[in-house]
């Protein structure tokens, strides 16, 4: 690629020398320098690296099934819908209820259950389906703080935990949109959490 770079996603940006990149988060951390004799360039800025995304196995919806993961999904938006973020659903319990329908059908897809997702809706594009509403870092946290909830309360098999946790904690991360800091979201690895499941 000469001109363009592909971007991943299938979306491609103009080519651009970006040699020296820094995070937002070293502003201030030297002296500022005014305008001199010439116009002068800061170097490129950069909120934060997303991480990889680890999907999991097809073997969590082999021992838990379909019908149980969009139980699971149900549980969670439920949770969701009494907390902090829960302006971001709907009221109206049919429009809650369609919704949800919608994410269940992702995580389907996304366990290995077929494109029961994408067939009806496209490509997920996380953060751009979320971008009509506000997820800052906080309401990340609370998007997996009721995850982890959900696995406790629905007894969901202690032997998937990890590979499942290990794939909606990155995951959670792309669906930030609105950026209240210039530090990274705060992760929580599994190796912080499997106490809580007697792990």
């Amino acid at each position: 690629m000469s001109e363009q770079q592909h971007n991943g996603c299938g979306r491609h940006a103009p080519s651009e020398n970006l040699v020296n990149i820094t995070s937002f988060s070293s502003c201030g951390q030297s002296k500022f320098v005014g305008a001199g004799d010439e116009p002068r360039a800061s170097d490129a800025k950069m909120d934060f690296v997303y991480p990889p995304v680890i999907f999991p196995s097809n073997k969590i919806l082999k021992a838990v099934g379909a019908e149980k993961i969009k139980a699971m999904v149900l549980h969670h938006h439920s949770l969701l819908r009494k907390s902090s973020v829960g302006d971001l659903f709907p009221k109206d319990d049919a429009m809650f209820l369609m919704g949800t329908q919608k994410t269940a059908e992702f995580f389907v897809e996304a366990l290995g259950g077929g494109d029961v997702f994408s067939s009806k809706h496209g490509h997920p594009a996380l953060r751009g389906r979320h971008f009509a509403f506000t997820i800052d870092e906080k309401g990340r946290e609370v998007w997996l703080a009721m995850y982890k909830k959900t696995l406790k309360e629905i007894d969901f098999p202690k032997e998937h935990i990890e590979e499942f946790w290990n794939w909606i904690e990155p995951l959670s991360i792309r669906m930030i949109n609105r950026r209240t800091t210039t530090m990274p979201p705060e992760r929580f690895p599994f190796e912080s959490i499997k106490e809580e499941f007697g792990l």
